[in-house]
């Protein structure tokens, strides 16, 4: 799934669009009446991305595991929409400049103005961990809420922080040598404050591949040479990676 750095590399990506005009709106094959609006902002938070009309509209997208998306020259997305089975075209906006596509997007949501849900799914989550403003601090007294827990599912709970996905929980972790399984009160506020920066810093370095345990089951620590573990832990369950040594059970560092 991306995460939050991913969703704000697509609203660079999509930061051309502002300005333009709306000629055609479909979302999974059903045209919406939106012709003739002017994208106002495009906005990353978390793994949501918003869309800002002229008329109060708000469009979110959350791209989900398997979603994506494409800008194209507006004439081939004309051609790509009337290929695509109406069921994977999750949204297709056809500007005067350029045509934007998202497929199999997990959701998508169009708020008038005066919505009722307007606003309300973004409002639910916790700091954007790439947000301008960032507090350390303020993330680990959200996580501390929640004492029985395991830091690994903490982490990946998007009430208390947005943004961190399974491949930042997984690196997070054994960079600060913390065991997954670690509930939230065996670990110091100084710990929490480390983790939650910790994963700023790695997603705003972004993910290159060269992972140092996500993915490498039963490969040698980049560190210590021992044989990394995986296991499918939280609810629901996710891999996770880990060193014995280097992340040892049951101790605090």
């Amino acid at each position: 799934m991306p995460e939050g750095d991913s969703i704000r590399r697509d609203a660079v990506t999509l930061a051309p669009l502002v300005g333009q005009s709306i000629e055609r709106v479909t979302t999974q094959g059903l045209e919406r009446d939106l012709a003739g609006r002017t994208i106002l902002a495009v906005t990353p938070y978390g793994k949501h991305l918003t869309i800002s009309l002229d008329d109060g509209t708000e469009l979110r997208v959350h791209r989900g595991i398997r979603g994506g998306f494409r800008v194209i020259p507006r004439a081939e997305g004309e051609r790509t929409l009337g290929r695509m089975s109406p069921g994977r075209a999750s949204l297709a906006l056809v500007l005067t400049g350029a045509s934007c596509l998202w497929r199999d997007a997990r959701t998508v949501e169009i708020s008038p103005r005066r919505g009722a849900q307007r606003g309300m799914a973004v409002a639910a989550l916790g700091p954007d961990v790439l947000g301008d403003v960032f507090d350390g601090r303020e993330l680990a007294a959200r996580a501390r809420a929640h004492p029985t827990r395991r830091i690994c599912d903490v982490l990946l709970d998007q009430r208390i922080a947005a943004g961190i996905g399974n491949i930042y929980k997984n690196e997070t972790l054994f960079l600060c040598g913390v065991d997954p399984r670690t509930p939230v009160v065996s670990l110091t506020d100084d710990q929490l404050v480390a983790l939650y920066t910790e994963a700023r810093r790695l997603m705003q370095i972004g993910a290159r591949g060269d992972f140092q345990v996500y993915g490498r089951s039963h490969q040698p620590c980049r560190r210590c040479s021992s044989l990394l573990q995986v296991a499918s832990l939280g609810d629901p369950p996710r891999w996770t990676w880990m060193c014995p040594l280097c992340q040892p059970a049951g101790v605090s560092k």
